[in-house]
């Protein structure tokens, strides 16, 4: 015989001792398709053309490790996967327990006589500011912050979205100056209470105008620390200083300025009737005794329903 026909017939009987070698165990593992097994196992042994004698090929080596293997039991199939588990992440968070009620935080009446800040009723502020935004986007609008600017602790730093952008432009003309904001927009809730304060002669407050009345319920007033520092920047930007009466004082009388006037209490309006359906208030934006009479028995806290636009 040549050469090559030693080779050929050594390859077959090589084939044939793996088919059978295959074939035996999976008789014992009780597969029930060892004719497409020893197939595959044929195709994968068999030297491909040219392959030098004695070097192993990459379906030699695949081939190696699947036969070393065959005769284990099959590991199970893992069961499919829910979809609180394939999504877990995206799961919306639950819903966290509400807060212990403040002891004594009770009504906006009640506030009157609970200190001498307006945080008390911080809760239905919050409310009245998201549904003013719900009338008027434009309205309200949230100032971002910047290096050089220093807010209190309890401001609603919100403001008029031509106002923003010209208080911005001020801060920009100074970035090494601090200005720091004592007093910016007020609910007709904070309102309230200044305006109690200055009737009873407490908390210091000497002066405070009626609810509704105060150009800080419109968005475009601003107390603030340095008025003799930052008073020609802001007035650059057209603010205009309120004088000795109120030195902290300035408010934005430029392009785009509205009154905007009773948008806050409009929103409070609204609140309510979400909450009362049957106790209705006329949506008006006036403050009278009727909406008087129904903020002094509002929650301090916040109403349950919150802000719903298209009310």
């Amino acid at each position: 015989m040549t050469r090559g026909a030693w080779f050929g017939l050594g390859a077959a009987v090589l084939v044939a001792v793996i088919v059978l070698d295959v074939w035996f165990m999976l008789r014992k593992s009780g597969s029930a398709a060892p004719t497409a097994l020893a197939k595959e196992a044929a195709t994968a042994a068999a030297p491909s053309p040219g392959a030098a004698a004695g070097s192993a090929t990459a379906s030699d080596i695949d081939f190696e490790t699947d036969a070393a293997t065959a005769s284990l039991p099959l590991a199970p199939a893992p069961a499919a996967a829910s979809a609180d588990e394939l999504f877990q992440d995206e799961q919306p968070e639950a819903p966290r327990p509400a807060p212990a009620p403040t002891p004594g935080a009770g009504s906006v009446r009640d506030a009157v006589s609970r200190g001498c800040s307006t945080s008390s009723v911080d809760g239905l502020s919050r409310q009245i500011i998201a549904q003013s935004r719900c009338i008027d986007a434009k309205a309200f609008v949230r100032v971002p912050t910047r290096p050089n600017l220093d807010v209190g602790s309890n401001v609603f730093l919100y403001m008029q979205a031509d106002a923003r952008e010209h208080f911005l432009r001020a801060l920009a003309k100074r970035p090494k100056q601090k200005l720091k904001v004592n007093s910016a927009l007020r609910t007709v809730a904070q309102q309230y209470l200044l305006r109690r304060w200055a009737s009873d002669r407490r908390c210091g407050i000497k002066l405070a105008s009626l609810p509704g009345e105060s150009n800080h319920e419109t968005g475009l007033a601003l107390d603030i620390a340095e008025p003799g520092t930052w008073r020609k920047t802001l007035e650059s930007e057209q603010f205009r200083w309120l004088g000795a009466i109120d030195r902290v004082h300035f408010d934005y009388t430029g392009p785009g300025a509205q009154s905007r006037a009773n948008v806050d209490v409009k929103a409070f309006q609204q609140l309510w009737n979400l909450n009362h359906a049957d106790d209705l208030l006329k949506v008006t934006g006036q403050y009278d005794s009727a909406t008087e009479a129904r903020l002094e028995r509002s929650p301090a806290r916040g109403f349950p329903k919150g802000a719903q636009c298209g009310r």
